[in-house]
């Protein structure tokens, strides 16, 4: 039997090493595709249940009453299915038992606050007014524990 030719051996270990790289590479470039894929499949049905959530919310009346599943979200009481939470960090929140959308105070405006930014937080703070008022028989529940105030840039470099 003839000695194999030293060249011809490290020529196709060469290729043989060549088809392992280019098989590694097509499996990781094939892994980065079905991640991206399953994260693009996750963020879709994450904003089409979001569309659907604010659509059963927009329909809610957030009233108690109302019989069968004709009359989900079409309370028929006066009093609302609401109730009223004092978080243990302080805000209180205002949750509907029926579609769960939750009212929160709105945040403090910026020192340098525009008009719109204005505009927006009267219209926010009245809607959430709104929803504490709502007149209902369920009991409010929640205690403040502890409560955190932040520091002021000029506060903390004194």
């Amino acid at each position: 039997m003839p000695a194999p030719d030293r060249a011809a051996i490290t020529a196709e270990l060469e290729m043989l090493q060549l088809e392992e790289a280019r098989d590694a590479a097509a499996q990781r470039k094939q892994a980065k595709v079905e991640r991206e894929n399953r994260a693009k499949a996750i963020q879709a049905s994450l904003k089409r249940d979001n569309a659907n959530q604010e659509r059963i919310q927009s329909v809610c009346q957030h009233r108690k009453g109302g019989k069968g599943t004709a009359q989900m979200y079409m309370g028929n009481d006066t009093n609302f299915a609401v109730v009223t939470h004092t978080c243990s960090h302080g805000p209180t929140i205002v949750v509907c038992q029926r579609c769960l959308k939750v009212w929160r105070p709105p945040e403090d405006l910026p020192r340098r606050a525009t008009a719109e930014q204005r505009a927006k937080y009267r219209v926010d703070l009245a809607e959430y007014r709104r929803a504490l008022n709502f007149p209902t028989d369920n009991e409010p529940s929640g205690t403040v524990l502890f409560q955190f105030t932040p520091i002021e840039p000029e506060e903390a470099a004194a």
